[in-house]
């Protein structure tokens, strides 16, 4: 089973960037608090000028995971930061993303200290650049910058489902059909027999 921890609430945030904010002993009282989702720069409506929202800003954020999710694998889900992201726990690089509109996941298990205060720590990247979409050619409107949506820890087994496709099959033929493609992740390549179930829920659902 997986279980799922929210952490869209009370990262620290900071406009401005220096490679020490990603440390895990950086003192960041100092920082701004802010909730997700969140954008680098709040600006009206009528705001014409690119350059107010594209700098390179950093998130922290601490959190704890049990002591007893030992075994398991903890992975760090983002739904979305614009326009690129380098992530780091416990002042380790665990992962880069390019591109804002695609989430992204790294498995940050060997970083974490179970029943310890731990810190995430997200450079973003805000700034126009010709190899990250939408950019490289003309942008007739204005982005944005942050990170823009939720921001979770998913705790799995050591072998699990990293993806799943459901397609009905028949669909113009009285009695229906469905085809599932499941694909795991075995990243300890632990051997031996793993059973999936699906359960297929009444008509209604």
């Amino acid at each position: 089973m997986r279980h799922v921890i929210p952490l869209n609430y009370g990262w620290k945030y900071s406009e401005s960037f220096c490679e020490a904010f990603l440390e895990k002993d950086f003192a960041d009282e100092g920082f701004e608090e802010v909730d997700l989702p969140h954008t680098n720069k709040e600006l009206p409506y009528n705001c014409f000028d690119e350059a107010d929202y594209q700098f390179v800003s950093c998130y922290r954020k601490h959190f704890e995971v049990p002591a007893h999710c030992r075994g398991k694998r903890i992975l760090a889900d983002f739904e979305g930061v614009m326009c690129y992201a380098e992530v780091y726990v416990n002042g380790h690089l665990v992962g880069e993303h390019k591109g804002g509109y695609t989430p992204f996941s790294f498995d940050i298990t060997d970083w974490v200290e179970l029943g310890a205060d731990n810190v995430l720590a997200v450079k973003v990247d805000s700034t126009e650049r010709p190899d990250i979409p939408p950019f490289g050619y003309v942008v007739d409107y204005l982005t944005y910058g942050g990170i823009y949506r939720e921001v979770s820890l998913r705790i799995v087994s050591p072998v699990y489902i990293e993806n799943a496709f459901i397609n009905p099959t028949r669909v113009l033929e009285p009695t229906k059909g469905l085809s599932a493609k499941v694909f795991l992740r075995n990243p300890l390549r632990q051997s031996g027999n793993v059973e999936i179930g699906i359960v297929l829920k009444d008509g209604d659902t």
